[in-house]
Formats: structure tokens, sequence, C-alpha cells
């Protein structure tokens, strides 16, 4: 939980520094707007919105939100209305990494810096903060090897639409491959859920 704190801490401070770059002089209080993906989701109302909001009140700043729903439509929607609010930075959970893009560049071709979080948003423009997740993948498979080094094994992997899937079952695999080498352990399936949903 340490970890998930400082990483939002630091999260924020960039933002603020990102959007004072752009700032000409002005008294004005910085807003960054979050642009939850599924507020829903326990980890982002529990841990990560109090720490950003305490990180921001901290340097300053004032905090907004929209919470798409799982909707990749309302998401597009969403982040041009925390612009439309005054937002001077964004930080993006993004639903679909790759659906978000124009409203990623729509931020950015109005000086709107974005911070994709958590999830990777392929645009050059765009900052990506994250834990590093191969090596949380490498850590599951180590926890779950301990417990059963033999037999069938289903891989979940996650949303399709989000890279993490892929980083975490890449750590995975790592770990694991050597006792798929032996036949110690079978993959008998793996598939991915949407939206991370665990049903």
């Amino acid at each position: 939980m340490k970890k998930a704190k400082w990483l939002v801490l630091l999260l924020a401070l960039a933002l603020v520094a990102a959007a004072c770059g752009d700032d000409e002089g002005g008294d004005d209080e910085l807003i960054v707007g979050v642009s939850w993906n599924n507020y829903n989701e326990e980890r982002w109302a529990k841990s990560d919105e109090p720490a950003i909001k305490a990180a921001l009140d901290a340097a300053g700043a004032s905090y907004i939100s929209t919470d798409a729903g799982s909707s990749v439509e309302q998401q597009l929607a969403d982040v041009e209305q925390l612009i439309s609010q005054g937002a001077d930075a964004l930080i993006i959970l993004a639903q679909d990494g790759t659906a978000i893009l124009p409203a990623v560049q729509s931020a950015l071709d109005q000086g709107v810096p974005v911070i994709a979080y958590d999830r990777l948003i392929e645009n050059p423009g765009a900052l990506y903060i994250t834990f590093d997740n191969v090596e949380v993948g490498r850590m599951q498979a180590r926890v779950i090897f301990d417990l059963v080094p033999e037999g069938n094994y289903v891989f979940i992997k996650g949303n399709a639409a989000d890279a993490n899937a892929d980083f975490l079952r890449g750590g995975q695999q790592e770990i694991l491959q050597a006792a798929i080498d032996s036949g110690a352990i079978v993959n008998v399936g793996e598939s991915y859920t949407d939206n991370w949903d665990p049903a």
C-alpha cells in the first residue's frame, strides 16, 4: 500500500509541475482533472483518489473528476468535459488505451498535459506512470507456484484493451515457463476478461 501512495504522490506532483510549466505567471489555482474509467472499483475510491486529493491539496491545486462507468464513449466525452471545466492537467485511467487517443491528442493540442495513470496510452506526448506490472505478474506466479507447484492452470488475463493484462501475463510466464516445459504445469486455457471482471 505504501508503494501505491508514493506512486499517487509522484503522479500528482508531476502533474502540478507539468501544468506549472505552461503557466504564464498567473496566480490562478491549478485544476487537475481525473478521468476514472470505473470509479466503482474499490482501489480507486478507497486508496488512489484520497491520495491524489491529498497530494494536490498539499501542492495547492484543486481536483475535479469524472467517471466513465466502463464506457469508452463516455470517457471520450469526460475528457472534453474536464477540459471545458478548466482542467490545467489531466490524469487519465483509460478504459481503452487505443480508443482514448483522440481525446488525449485533443488535450495535448490545447496545451493540457496528460498523464496515463496505470493504463498505457500510446501517445508520445502523454506521460505514463504505473507499477512494474511485469514484476507484479512474477510475484503472483511465485505465490501460486509455491502453493500449487504442479497441475492444471487456467490463466485469466484481464481486459484485452489494457496493456497491463499482457504485462502481468508476461511476468507470470517468466516464472512458470520451466514448469510448463517440464509438464509439471499444464496450461489448460487462458482468456481475457472484459473490464477486469472477476465474475
